[in-house]
């Protein structure tokens, strides 16, 4: 009995040693907190904590110049900041590296890979060609995959380096301050009707779905429908049916994607419901488009027994309300690489998608398909530079007169981080300074005067759509999430809050401000390294640490309870089937969760930790 009292006491000992020591070196807590956010493809915060371990002397080290080429790479209009880490990165290469660990020092061959595809996106043509070159040579143990994209991208610069040279005129207009926000605004869609449309923008918190709807032949205000159609923020538009009562979305939810429909009546938007087998599967769906008659649904799935990545099906609504099999479009559409984001315009026979396998400039790039007489699918022919360019064009939604299409583009001109723009090419038999012909209506703004070559200057509209607003069949205060609170997270045996955790704090003081009756429970969690006994210490301190920060700001204590729960309620794994630690799973269980005690009338929504379906406790 005395020895195994004594070795719960030498183990607690040795056990603070170990976590006080960890506690000490910001340095490695910042890396590894950057690490938990790259796994969770939160890009933005993992460049934060990567970018605090550069600028603490870290300069030189090419794993970390890899990892922070990989951030700005995957951030729309901050691509081209990647060339100048990949290049640092490359100058030391090892076939044994270790990803996720704290003391590597080189780079993957990877790294030729993906400065390749930098160079590439900012149509450094030759360069891109010689980093893929170098990658193809080094990397000996990749695989087919890598190998047929890493080709088809040499392929591409090749292209590029001859289409860019000729290319169409185009008119682009940018479509406004009432639907392009400061932040990131994409995935426009409308119905065959042109009467109804909807589109994305992510809020400080989630990505919300605005809806706007025509009347009297004036659009009106754009209204958040992510509260009508119960969507946690990760419910993303896809496609209108003709008539507008019928939305299609996708729901992202941690590593699975189901295609879900909501339904209009008495005025507003029906929570919306999955879709159901067999289009949905146990793989991913990330996309749906409505045929006009609405017989056909259009849709993209990575499920077995396709070509390649994500390939596009269809299938048929029965008279009994039943979909078909999902039938595979062939050769013709899909690739060995992926397709996406197919649209059926309002003829119902012109298919529009983009492709990374067919004939592209870099990337994805956008075709054009009929469906012939004989059912079969014509061969695919790319968009004309530069609606397509060397970086990936997704989501092009063509206009229901199918004279252009609206797309999100990264300008450094715009008015947010993505803005949504109208493109339509310029008939090569118009002169450039000649009177623009005129061009059909779009849900924003005038028609220009005069027409130029406006292929790098966009015309922004000075007055938007709506100069009055019109009412419509809507409730008359549309509830919306003005608060979304996230879990805050800590590095290895720290309590300490990051720059990060302490920013999420924040917002959530605004909540607590803004609504006076609101109380929460701040929940303290750890991993299962350590003893328990420990690990409940550190967990008290971790929702401590939360409260008296937030005490200090103003709130008033009563209004927050504390509780640590140790390592009781892990909710990804700390080791893997075998034994092995499982570090990804481990940065999970390090947080602190929030859970309502009163609401006191707050708009909020708490998130639902993403957890990878092969990290999740089963």
């Amino acid at each position: 009995m005395k020895k195994y009292v004594f070795t719960i006491l030498l183990s607690l000992i040795l056990s603070g040693f170990y976590h006080l020591d960890a506690q000490k070196d910001p340095i490695r807590e910042n890396f590894f907190d950057a690490e938990f956010f790259l796994s969770e493809e939160d890009y933005k915060e993992a460049l934060y904590s990567f970018q605090k371990v550069y600028d603490a002397g870290y300069q030189e080290n090419c794993n970390l110049n890899y990892r922070i080429g990989i951030c700005y790479l995957n951030i729309p209009g901050q691509k081209d900041k990647s060339i100048s880490y990949f290049e640092k990165a490359v100058t030391n290469i090892s076939e044994n590296y270790k990803e996720g660990s704290y003391t590597e020092i080189s780079a993957p061959t990877d790294a030729y890979l993906y400065l390749g595809n930098a160079y590439r996106i900012a149509s450094m043509l030759d360069k891109a060609i010689d980093a893929y070159n170098k990658y193809l040579t080094l990397a000996v143990k990749i695989g087919t995959a890598d190998l047929d994209f890493t080709k088809q991208q040499i392929e591409s610069c090749n292209r590029a380096k001859v289409t860019m040279k000729n290319p169409v005129p185009i008119y682009k207009e940018n479509l406004g301050k009432n639907y392009n926000s400061s932040m990131n605004n994409f995935q426009l869609i409308m119905s065959g009707n042109e009467d109804e449309m909807a589109y994305m923008t992510s809020q400080k918190f989630y990505d919300a779905a605005f809806y706007v709807k025509k009347v009297n032949g004036t659009w009106t205000n754009p209204i958040n429908i992510t509260p009508q159609i119960e969507s946690d923020g990760n419910q993303y538009v896809s496609s209108l049916s003709f008539d507008g009562i019928k939305l299609f979305l996708v729901k992202i939810d941690n590593s699975d994607g189901e295609i879900y429909v909501s339904d209009f009546s008495q005025g507003r938007w029906n929570p919306s419901k999955p879709i159901g087998k067999p289009i949905n599967s146990k793989f991913f769906e990330s996309h749906a488009s409505l045929s006009p008659d609405g017989k056909t649904l259009y849709f993209t799935s990575n499920r077995t027994g396709g070509l390649g990545g994500m390939d596009i099906y269809k299938s048929i609504l029965s008279d009994r309300g039943e979909w078909s099999e999902p039938e595979n479009l062939g050769s013709n559409i899909n690739s060995a690489l992926n397709e996406e984001t197919p649209f059926i315009a309002n003829d119902g026979k012109t298919l529009y998608f983009s492709s990374q396998g067919h004939t592209t400039i870099g990337g994805y790039d956008i075709f054009t398909s009929v469906l012939n007489s004989n059912k079969t699918w014509s061969a695919p022919v790319a968009l004309p530079y530069p609606i397509n360019s060397t970086d990936d064009d997704l989501f092009y939604f063509p206009d229901p007169k199918n004279k252009g299409g609206y797309i999100t583009l990264y300008e450094t001109e715009g008015l947010g981080n993505g803005d949504m723009y109208y493109l339509k090419t310029i008939p090569s038999e118009v002169a450039v300074n000649e009177p623009k012909p005129v061009v059909e209506e779009k849900p924003v703004v005038k028609e220009p005067v005069a027409v130029q070559e406006v292929v790098k200057q966009p015309v922004v509209a000075e007055k938007p759509v709506v100069k009055e607003p019109v009412v419509v069949d809507e409730p008359a205060k549309t509830t919306s999430f003005k608060y979304f609170i996230k879990p805050i997270f800590f590095g290895f045996d720290s309590y300490a809050l990051t720059d990060a955790g302490k920013e999420k704090l924040n917002d959530l003081i605004k909540a607590l401000k803004d609504y006076p009756g609101l109380r929460l429970e701040v929940r303290g969690y750890t991993d299962a390294i350590g003893a328990y006994e420990y690990n409940q210490m550190l967990s008290d301190k971790r929702a401590k640490a939360v409260a008296d920060y937030l005490v200090a700001k103003g709130i008033d204590s009563k209004r927050l309870k504390n509780t640590g729960l140790s390592e009781s309620e892990n909710i990804a794994l700390n080791a893997s089937s075998d034994g092995a630690d499982s570090l990804e799973g481990r940065k999970f269980n390090r947080r602190v969760e929030f859970r309502i005690i009163e609401l006191g009338g707050a708009l909020l929504l708490i998130e639902e930790i993403p957890i990878p379906e092969q990290l999740k406790v089963k």
